[in-house]
């Protein structure tokens, strides 16, 4: 790790940054594709990744509505709809995978060249954004709160916390005239991560303006920083508006009983601080109070690291209150009454989710300052720590790697199709078997058709390009459209997760007049609940042609 790029210690001037004629060949190239090729190989997996078959299915039903026409939650609202009015368009030419794969990459190395420039800012040290780099990713993985992740597969989050890197970076710079313009376009591509960011920014910018900056004229104060201010919250409409538009149910109760569902049910493990699993709090503790040490420690040495961490620790800082005030609200939701009624209303805006991006980014670059001041001290003993520290980091990142890369299944199929912990090939083959039914469905049925599905997967829009009545993934974006999908999640997947036989328990005037009900032209379910039923169906089978061969999956026709 070079230092020749540092300014000296005691340096009268060490508060300044890094001259771009300093920033060299290796800057500007290899030390972004160094970072950007550590982000392929911890998210690289096959497509989709968890939420790319959520996201990236409703940016091509955004521009081509005649793709999986009627689906509950794809003609629903949508709320982040800059990044499908910029992205969408390629769902047109390219397959999903390929947009995938081309939003992987696009977003991979903006955040890489985003996370490499706020460290030079920092550190003005050569390579330190690998290392940086590295330790986030392995404590945003295993140290998380709420579930909340940067670096992943391709939607409008990851687009959003490139501009909210590029923002910080400006913070530490007083560049206001790009700070908040940065975070507007945030929160134009993802509402809350932006939003939230700009409000922990503004807890930051307020100490920073009064320690950097002497008494001025106030036309001067409002050019400097009010009118860049006005012009982010102008761009963070862009992300607004939508969904405070997609709000507008038809009465409150409507609006009570989608916020309840979404909050209390479907997102509990983002929103609700009693619904997360006492290791994932006890794991986040143990590292805030690691950063608060690392920062009080950084507090008491006037290096220049440390001087220039403060605004980052500030935003830190920041998010924990928003999280405080989230830990607040959780507890007023479990009081009932109107408590529950206004506190679910609020905890559905993901009160959590910046300190889980804020602190691992804080402890990432407090660790790799201390052991800057520590490297300086010539002492061999201190210097070896660092290196073996190094070396933990590295070793550490790479078992988190090769975990991830373990099982060859896409996220998404990983985190829905069944797995069997003792039978390794039987998983690999329900995976093969699932797409396999879903190709027979994309080359032999009409593309407006409509699917019951089985519960226990959430990539069949992905493979199909057809339509399912419900899926457990896909909650809609508005309130009467999270009632409807909670009322066919109770029908069709509450009888799947409680009788052994699954929908095949109904009989077959039952599940038509279900299928009746949705639309539905076709049931796919598991070869397990066929086997299971007490009764052989009439209904008409066309997946597998041959009855008596088995399959994973079966399609009848309604």
């Amino acid at each position: 790790m070079s230092i020749q790029n540092a300014p000296p210690l005691g340096d009268e001037r060490s508060d300044q940054l890094p001259s771009n004629r300093s920033i060299n060949l290796a800057g500007h190239i290899f030390e972004p594709l160094l970072i950007f090729f550590c982000f392929a190989l911890y998210a690289g997996q096959l497509p989709p990744d968890v939420n790319e078959s959520h996201y990236l299915t409703k940016a091509k039903h955004f521009w081509d509505t005649d793709w999986c026409p009627g689906d509950i939650f794809l003609s629903s609202s949508f709320s982040h709809w800059l990044f499908y009015v910029s992205t969408g368009w390629l769902t047109k030419f390219l397959s999903l995978s390929a947009v995938a794969w081309i939003g992987r990459v696009f977003t991979w190395a903006l955040l890489a060249y985003a996370w490499r420039r706020l460290n030079w800012i920092v550190f003005g040290l050569r390579w330190v954004s690998v290392f940086t780099a590295l330790t986030f990713l392995l404590i945003n993985d295993r140290f998380h709160l709420a579930g909340e992740w940067v670096v992943g597969g391709f939607e409008a989050k990851g687009i959003a916390y490139f501009f909210v890197l590029l923002a910080l970076g400006n913070l530490l710079k007083h560049d206001w005239k790009w700070v908040w313009p940065s975070l507007g376009a945030a929160a134009a591509f993802h509402v809350l991560v932006g939003g939230w960011a700009m409000l922990a920014t503004m807890f930051a910018s307020i100490a920073v303006v009064t320690t950097a900056h002497q008494r001025e004229s106030l036309p001067s104060l409002v050019k400097r920083f009010w009118i860049p201010f006005a012009i982010g919250i102008g761009l963070s409409l862009l992300g607004a508006i939508p969904p405070l538009l997609a709000d507008q149910a038809l009465n409150d109760n409507i609006s009570i009983a989608a916020r309840s569902i979404y909050v209390n049910h479907r997102i509990a493990h983002h929103l609700s601080f009693d619904a997360f699993p006492v290791i994932h709090v006890a794991r986040f503790i143990g590292v805030l109070l690691f950063w608060i040490g690392l920062s009080r420690w950084l507090a008491t040495r006037s290096h220049f690291h440390a001087r220039r961490l403060r605004p980052l620790f500030l935003f830190c800082y920041g998010s924990l209150v928003i999280s405080f005030c989230g830990l607040v609200l959780s507890g007023l939701a479990q009081q009932g009454g109107q408590y529950s009624i206004v506190s679910e209303g609020l905890l559905r805006f993901y009160w959590f989710r910046l300190a889980d991006f804020s602190l691992s980014m804080t402890t990432a670059m407090a660790c790799c300052a201390v052991a800057c001041v520590l490297i300086k001290s010539n002492k061999r003993t201190t210097q070896f720590s660092c290196v073996t520290c190094f070396v933990c980091i590295i070793a550490a990142s790479a078992v988190v790697i090769y975990e991830k890369n373990l099982d060859p299944r896409p996220r998404a199929d990983r985190r829905s199709l069944p797995s069997y912990m003792d039978d390794e090939s039987r998983t690999i083959a329900t995976y093969r078997n699932w797409k396999r039914v879903c190709k027979w469905i994309n080359e032999n049925t009409p593309t407006d058709t409509v699917f019951i599905t089985p519960h226990e997967q959430q990539t069949f829009k992905w493979y199909t390009g057809r339509t399912e009545v419900v899926c457990w993934k896909d909650v809609p974006q508005d309130a009467e459209g999270i009632l409807d999908w909670n009322q066919r999640l109770l029908e069709l997947y509450v009888p799947q997760r409680r009788y052994e036989a699954g929908l095949m328990s109904f009989s077959d005037s039952q599940l038509r007049e279900m299928a009746n009900r949705y639309g539905a032209d076709y049931l796919l379910v598991p070869q397990r609940h066929v086997d299971f039923a007490r009764e052989p169906t009439d209904l008409k089978q066309v997946y597998p042609k041959d009855a008596d061969e088995k399959s994973t999956y079966v399609v009848y026709e309604f």
